[in-house]
């Protein structure tokens, strides 16, 4: 099986664009970022699987990938999450054969922290090496 989060990542972290945002704060398979993490830190991405299926004899992975870019504010996060778009949608390459945005952002807050930050999701396929 292949790690869907991890290649996702690694594109995500990459990116000049996205790296200039979040520095090496892009999360996997967490909700909220982790404990000490602080938006003025600045952005941030937690990524997360939501579900998915296996083709081709389990070599093919398709996943629907949730988003939370964070920011200081709701137009650093949306920054993050225009970032994210830029660097994920209609990427095609080895092993994260393409990605795509499956629902766009939607600027949100943390009920607890109030912290902003904008959910989308994405539709990716990988191919297992």
């Amino acid at each position: 099986m292949v790690d869907v989060t991890l290649e996702v990542r690694t594109v995500l972290a990459a990116d000049a664009g996205v790296a200039a945002l979040t520095g090496s704060r892009i999360y996997g398979e967490r909700d909220v970022p982790p404990p000490g993490y602080k938006p003025s830190d600045g952005g941030a991405i937690c990524v997360k699987v939501r579900g998915g299926s296996l083709d081709y004899a389990s070599a093919w992975v398709g996943a629907s990938m949730q988003m939370k870019c964070y920011g200081e504010d709701e137009v650093a996060a949306n920054d993050v999450y225009l970032a994210t778009v830029d660097a994920l949608h209609d990427y095609r390459s080895w092993p994260l054969r393409h990605a795509a945005v499956e629902v766009a952002g939607q600027t949100l807050e943390e009920p607890g922290s109030l912290w902003p930050f904008v959910l989308c999701f994405f539709r990716v396929q990988v191919v297992k090496e």
